[in-house]
């Protein structure tokens, strides 16, 4: 590969020239002589075998190929500034990646807030997530695979922040029978109904999903999959009412009333899988995490 012909100094001054309105005023905003800028651009003609600016009076103007030049070295200027930027970011001690296993029981939007405001501070590291369910979040945090995990029980040895109750209910599509129906649903009842229910992603599978005696069953491995089920009356399931708000409150889902205590609530937690190497991006995002949990509950007090 060849290296380029014109620098990314010659174009910045090309652009200044347009910008500013002539070369008398690039010259002053670049903090150079108007000799060095007007040998800038007669180099950058020369190079390319190509006439980029016009007089006009005294007014510099882009030829058609100038014009199409400009956008183009637009697109490096920019990327050279977000290469230098990059650097900054890693040199004051934010990661390049890192990685966090998210509970599907987590409510994604909330997941989504925190990560938006992590990359306003953090905009160049990038962040994978995996979505697990289950004793497939415990094997990500045993086996040291992530940065950061929301988790709901924490493996032997691990200590891990509170970070949300999830209450768990009994729901439908509006348009299920079980939905329909006046009484309260009883569990001999369900047992003759499909049930929706999310696969443990971990590798022994050990993980307990609660109440599964319907002798029919639709077993998903992604929680969008198993709300579109849901949603469309495929089933019923047991599921986090906090995950499922919005389709709730559009009618989309509802909730089934059931004969004796129903509801039971799970406790998720942040937990490092290793404190030591945690740094300061994942420790930011716990604090994110905290923050847009704490501001969600206090706007939705039964959530």
């Amino acid at each position: 590969m060849s290296a380029p012909k014109v620098s990314l100094e010659q174009w910045r001054i090309l652009h200044s020239i347009i910008t500013e309105g002539g070369f008398a005023q690039a010259a002053k905003k670049l903090n150079k002589s108007q000799s060095a800028v007007s040998y800038a651009v007669s180099k950058i003609q020369e190079q390319l075998g190509l006439d980029v600016l016009t007089i006009n009076g005294r007014k510099a103007e882009l030829t058609e190929a100038g014009e199409l030049l400009l956008r183009r070295s637009r697109i490096l200027l920019d990327e050279a500034e977000n290469l230098e930027a990059a650097a900054k970011s890693l040199n004051d001690g934010w990661e390049a990646t890192i990685s966090i296993a998210s509970e599907v029981l987590f409510p994604q939007h909330l997941l989504m807030a925190a990560l938006d405001r992590l990359s306003e501070e953090a905009p160049y590291t990038r962040v994978e997530i995996i979505e697990s369910v289950m004793s497939g979040t415990e094997d990500l945090i045993v086996q040291k695979k992530v940065d950061l995990a929301i988790c709901g029980m924490q493996p032997a040895g691990y200590v891990g922040v509170p970070l949300m109750d999830m209450e768990f209910a009994l729901v439908s599509g509006p348009d299920h029978p079980l939905a329909k129906q006046n009484d309260l649903v009883t569990f001999q009842q369900l047992s003759q109904y499909r049930q929706i229910v999310i696969r443990d992603s971990g590798e022994k599978r050990s993980g307990s999903g609660g109440w599964q005696k319907a002798e029919q069953r639709w077993t998903f491995s992604h929680s969008g999959t198993a709300r579109e089920a849901l949603k469309r009356g495929y089933g019923f399931s047991w599921a986090p009412t906090c995950s499922l708000i919005e389709e709730i409150n559009r009618g989309e889902i509802v909730r089934l009333k059931i004969e004796g205590t129903t509801n039971k609530r799970v406790t998720l937690n942040l937990v490092y899988p290793n404190i030591d190497t945690a740094g300061p991006a994942t420790k930011r995002l716990e604090t994110l995490l905290l923050d847009v949990v704490d501001q969600h509950q206090r706007k939705f007090m039964n959530c």
